[in-house]
């Protein structure tokens, strides 16, 4: 089977890169014919200073050929300048070649809709949203005009009670399909690293949009940060976040965090898958919240880098969005909703940490195995 994925990789951060690349990679493991495709408009190429320049001088392009050689997929890949005035990697005729006998295309982010002779000549199409509520809400405010969600023929969310009683929000008058995101767990092997002390997590503090439904507003991340402050007081145990802060103005808001005894680092030196790994495979397990808008909502949502803190073989501890009723908590995964939970979830890692890591990979192979996870994907829609 020939599948194109397509998501926005050029110049994006290793954490979303590991999810985008986790359907390519993990459906060539499969034994299928897959290709990688991208379209970038002129206001994604801009320099360090953020000032536009051209495509052929754009440092996005040599990160993308980067990255389709760090997952094995170079060259069977494909970034679009614009509607094909320009490429890297394939030309664009090779690339229309081979749209006309894909069998699926995947969208994970991106825009390759605006790229017609790629994205109208697949037999099938499938959305995966990896922002859940927001999505939903968007679309049943904007309808078509969002995202043209209308032009897939199957729509999958990582949020897992989108669609039910148990999850408010609206579905946009489309079926979404609950799925985890994929990990090929040959490349998160289980990490024998247990010397560290320090739950770490990497995270957003502000930035993204915020909708209202039904007079709620989904709020922000750093809503449900400022209530756990408290925890490396409280418990004595080390926390490290490794925070992305877009904003200047909220520079200032690192000091609540330093104040209250947390270690803060830079996610822009994780560079590369390696870092990423290493990040990861060096914490003695995950501490998050999760953004506002998934817990208010419970939209049963779960964060794709806790999903690889769990193949690493490392316990995971976060604020619950209802996934309760979709994975097994308690036993390497651990939910909380209070100070106090958090708390009593920290004492039982650290009491039977042996334990909860072997439970931690289990749930790794059971749930997010991408062979398993694209399996029922292709079964879906139909193959």
């Amino acid at each position: 089977m020939t599948i194109i994925c397509t998501g926005k990789i050029a110049n994006t951060t290793v954490g979303h890169i590991d999810h985008a690349m986790a359907y390519p990679a993990g459906f060539q493991r499969l034994g299928h014919d897959v290709y990688v495709m991208e379209r970038v408009g002129s206001n994604r190429c801009a320099d360090s200073n953020k000032q536009k320049i051209p495509f052929e001088r754009w440092d996005g392009r040599l990160h993308f050929e980067e990255v389709m050689k760090m997952y094995g997929i170079w060259p069977r890949c494909c970034l679009i300048y614009k509607e094909g005035e320009a490429t890297h990697g394939m030309s664009y005729a090779e690339a229309v070649t081979v749209a006309k006998r894909c069998d699926l295309l995947i969208t994970r982010s991106g825009e390759i809709n605006k790229a017609p002779d790629i994205f109208d000549q697949a037999k099938r199409r499938a959305y995966f949203d990896g922002n859940s509520g927001n999505t939903q809400v968007l679309l049943q405010q904007h309808g078509a005009s969002y995202e043209a969600l209308d032009r897939y023929e199957h729509l999958f969310t990582l949020g897992l009670n989108i669609g039910t009683n148990r999850c408010p929000l609206p579905t946009g008058d489309r079926q979404w399909h609950p799925m985890v995101r994929p990990v090929v767990l040959s490349m998160w092997p289980s990490s024998t690293n247990h010397g560290s002390n320090r739950f770490t997590t990497i995270s957003t503090w502000k930035g993204r949009a915020t909708f209202q439904w039904e007079e709620q507003s989904s709020g922000d991340k750093s809503d449900n940060w400022v209530r756990f402050l408290d925890l490396p007081q409280k418990t004595g145990q080390e926390f490290e976040i490794a925070m992305q802060i877009d904003s200047a103005r909220h520079r200032a808001d690192c000091g609540l965090f330093l104040e209250k005894d947390w270690q803060l680092t830079d996610p822009g030196n994780l560079h590369t898958l390696s870092d990423y790994r290493n990040y990861i495979g060096q914490s003695r397990a995950e501490f998050s919240v999760a953004h506002n808008r998934y817990v208010q909502f419970s939209t049963g949502w779960f964060s794709d880098r806790s999903a690889l803190y769990l193949a690493s073989g490392k316990p995971v501890l976060v604020q619950s969005t209802g996934i309760e009723r979709h994975l097994p908590t308690g036993k390497g995964l651990l939910t909380f909703t209070t100070m106090e939970e958090a708390i009593a979830g920290i004492e039982e890692i650290n009491g039977n940490y042996a334990f909860h890591s072997r439970a931690a990979r289990e749930i790794a192979e059971e749930y997010f195995d991408s062979d398993r996870v694209l399996a029922k994907i292709l079964n879906r829609v139909g193959y």
